[in-house]
């Protein structure tokens, strides 16, 4: 049977990624590591599957860009995904790459780094757009040596693009507040383990123990309409004051099921995103604006960093935060947009 490349890094106690370096000729591995290494392949009598190698290192000038169906599913909820995805689209093709728009159902997340689009040959790098994907599954990608940068994500070890949650989430919180006098405060959440959920949520959480306002979190599986509008339903009986949800999608849902209350009952709701559905809900939606044009330009740069960087896989991982901004409108109670 033929001596793999794991059965080196076995024998000389290194993972697979360092006995690669080694054998390729790559810099920065310490010189005890490159000498077990070495010997560890006299001793197995190791041959390099040239062609293979070959193609691990061509380039194809493709981007495989993995998106959640369930996330971002193809008729939409607004434009923020379409918009990111048209700056990472012009800012690769500037650059001379192509991108591949891979949609991931639920059975694939698990297993996205046996997708044949993200393996050496097929594409020099992946973006992964939204939280929906388990944790171990992009760390894994990543470790593999394949480059590899999350958006709307944030895993260790992993290059990342985030929109600067925490503050903008609770600045808004302190407008509901301070401007508007609201105590009982509900956030509509997506699951726990999304960086972004966590980060949005603890900017809501951080404003109102300032101002020792009461807040309900309610989690949902997804961050969709159907999902706003089912966590809506949890709080009709004892509507809270303000509704905070932490993207739009779920906002607009929220709204769409609080008309069924008399006007007097019905909380001030607000939402996180922009989308261009934002300004034509009735009330127009109270929200945090994020460019995703930024983010996915980042991102792009980013990727692409990544691939052009000798030795990428020892290359500490990088994270860029883009600046969001609230944008005040009708449905958290103010008369204008104009409103402090």
């Amino acid at each position: 049977m033929a001596i793999t490349l794991a059965d080196v890094a076995h024998r000389a106690g290194v993972s697979e990624a360092t006995a690669s370096r080694v054998l390729n000729g790559r810099r920065y591995v310490a010189a005890g590591t490159r000498l077990r290494v070495e010997e560890a392949a006299r001793d197995l009598d190791y041959v390099p599957n040239r062609a293979a190698r070959d193609l691990s290192t061509a380039r194809t000038a493709t981007i495989a860009l993995l998106v959640h169906h369930a996330q971002y599913p193809a008729h939409g909820e607004g434009t923020f995904s379409s918009r990111m995805v048209d700056a990472l689209s012009r800012a690769l093709g500037h650059a001379g790459y192509d991108l591949l728009y891979v949609p991931i159902d639920d059975a694939a997340v698990h297993r996205v780094g046996g997708l044949p689009t993200v393996r050496a040959g097929r594409s020099d790098g992946v973006l992964v757009l939204g939280p929906a994907f388990p944790r171990a599954s992009i760390v894994g990608l990543a470790a593999s040596g394949r480059p590899v940068v999350t958006v709307d994500n944030r895993l260790s070890g992993v290059d990342a693009v985030m929109a600067d949650n925490r503050p903008a989430m609770a600045t808004l919180t302190r407008h509901l507040i301070e401007h508007h006098g609201y105590r009982r405060l509900a956030c509509l959440a997506g699951p726990s383990g999304w960086a972004s959920t966590a980060e949005r949520l603890a900017g809501v959480c951080d404003a109102a123990k300032q101002s020792r306002a009461s807040v309900r979190v309610l989690h949902a599986r997804q961050t969709t309409m159907r999902d706003g509008g089912e966590m809506a339903g949890q709080l009709r009986l004892e509507p809270p004051d303000a509704v905070i949800a932490v993207n739009d999608a779920m906002a607009i849902g929220a709204l769409h099921r609080f008309r069924g209350l008399p006007p007097e009952r019905r909380p001030a709701v607000t939402g996180f995103d922009d989308i261009a559905w934002a300004q034509l809900t009735d009330p127009p939606l109270t929200t945090v604006a994020v460019d995703a044009m930024r983010m996915g330009a980042a991102a792009a740069e980013l990727l692409m960093a990544r691939i052009a960087t000798p030795d990428r896989d020892i290359l500490p991982a990088r994270e860029i935060r883009v600046p969001a901004t609230v944008r005040l409108r009708r449905s958290c109670g103010c008369s204008d947009p104009s409103a402090p």
